[in-house]
């Protein structure tokens, strides 16, 4: 017999003997009433606890065992880690193990400047090295995906068709194993991917047609009509503009800005135009948000100068791919390509969980709030701020706690997609912390027990400020 099956069976011995020992004793039953014996029995804990820690200690009897679990299995483990990281040597053992005091802490500080890992010593430059990816990971993915999820949720929670298909569908990626995703991925993503076949095929047909129909025609008629018609549909008469079709001229206006690259005129790179483009559109679409007077004027001036910029496009040079050449996405250097995929796959793989959070705080929104504001003539826009958002924000609080948390403890998607490279483009401290613990011949437990207890300051102090932020605004 198993130990975990002989604890129940005592535990069953105790529950059931000792029960009913306790209960005969104090209480007299009667034949017709071996179903409220067996109900009294099944509550008997509870009894038992009120007795003799009296009514306003049954709460704190009845929490101590899972306290107990969990102080065994978290607390304890945490304290044993901060005392080996004060220990050195490669033992595992916890008394074999020499105390050294601070040296651990001290080699990960050992630099000149810590926004340099070059000029730290071989543990500073790993683990600084490590932090600094880190925190540009959370600082890029935690944005992004607390707004997907947020948009997501939204969408979701409208009366769509198919509404319960798509929340299983989102959600479907968060019970799938690291692994696998990563097997994914990588599946589309090598040298001979889906990706890669796809963006040849496509190169290809559209080289092709550019060559028999004089694509720089067709696609300035194109756009122009695409520009026109978002243009009119977001300007209507008699109608405040439309934030939605708004949207959809500003990424037709932001793809032209970015092709005709006009900063180029004046020797700056392309990249440089299409980021003036997205500030561009980023007001455009404030000021049609907001309500703003002049929104109506600024997007007919914005369609005036798409139409200039449409004009000195050269769109068979543009489209002319020559023979597409497949990208190495998580191996090229120095092109931010892995470390972008790192990030949309986190996305991907954990936005589904954060989704289901925040659906269920907007569905517990009251629906009589949004009546008011449809009675008022409330724009959607001026809903979703003022209704929305601060009713959500406590749960989006927690999206944003556990996202933070989630973002500095990835591992799984960078170890089997890039394995930190090309070279340390992707290096995470938490492989930092786990390469310094169990790989090589001589494992550092003391480097990675320190490593871990500054990363988990570095956690708490962002939590903290989190929470302080979100708390402050909540109460103005």
């Amino acid at each position: 017999m198993s130990i975990a099956a002989l604890a129940s069976l005592i535990i069953g011995i105790l529950w059931i003997g000792g029960g009913t020992w306790w209960l005969l004793a104090r209480r007299q039953y009667r034949l017709a009433q071996i179903p409220n014996f067996a109900m009294d029995l099944i509550g008997f804990p509870v009894e038992l606890a009120q007795s003799l820690f009296g009514r306003r200690g049954v709460p704190y009897a009845l929490l101590l065992p899972n306290m107990l679990i969990f102080g065994f299995f978290t607390f304890l483990p945490m304290i044993l880690n901060f005392y080996v990281s004060f220990t050195g040597g490669s033992s595992i053992a916890l008394f074999d193990r020499p105390w050294v005091g601070g040296a651990n802490y001290g080699a990960i500080f050992e630099c000149e400047s810590y926004f340099d890992p070059r000029t730290c010593s071989n543990e500073g430059f790993s683990f600084w090295k490590g932090m600094g990816n880190t925190l540009i990971f959370v600082a890029v993915q935690v944005p992004i995906l607390c707004v997907a999820a947020l948009a997501t949720a939204l969408v979701v929670n409208k009366n769509i068709v198919g509404r319960g298909f798509w929340r299983a569908m989102f959600f479907y990626p968060v019970m799938l194993s690291p692994v696998v995703i990563a097997n994914i991925w990588n599946w589309v993503l090598h040298r001979k991917g889906i990706l890669n076949e796809t963006l040849g095929n496509a190169s290809d047909g559209i080289t092709a047609l550019a060559g028999m129909t004089g694509f720089d025609i067709a696609a300035t008629v194109t756009f122009g009509i695409l520009l026109m018609l978002a243009s009119e549909r977001a300007i209507r008469a008699n109608a405040d503009p439309s934030l939605p079709w708004t949207a959809v001229f500003a990424a037709l206006f932001l793809a032209v800005f970015s092709w005709a690259s006009p900063l180029r005129m004046v020797g700056f790179e392309a990249l440089s135009s299409f980021w003036l483009g997205l500030v561009l559109v980023a007001g455009l679409l404030w000021f049609v948000a907001t309500g703003h007077p002049r929104a109506r004027w600024a997007i007919i001036g914005f369609g005036i100068l798409s139409i200039v910029l449409l004009l000195s496009i050269q769109f068979d040079s543009v489209f002319d791919f020559g023979r597409f050449r497949p990208i190495n996405w998580l191996v090229t250097p120095n092109t931010n390509w892995p470390f972008f995929w790192l990030v949309f796959v986190f996305c991907w793989s954990h936005m589904g969980f954060y989704m289901l959070i925040l659906l269920a705080g907007l569905q517990a929104i009251p629906r009589d709030l949004y009546e008011a504001a449809k009675m008022d003539a409330t724009k959607p826009a001026r809903a979703f701020y003022r209704i929305t958002l601060p009713l959500v924000m406590p749960t989006l609080t927690v999206v944003l706690v556990l996202s933070l948390i989630r973002s500095f403890q990835i591992f799984d998607e960078v170890w089997l997609l890039t394995g930190g490279g090309p070279g340390r483009e992707t290096f995470m401290i938490v492989q930092h912390i786990y390469e310094t613990a169990f790989t090589g011949d001589n494992p550092a437990y003391g480097e990675a027990a320190a490593g871990s207890v500054l990363m988990a300051v570095v956690i708490a102090i962002f939590t903290f400020f989190q929470l302080f932020i979100t708390r402050r605004q909540s109460e103005l």
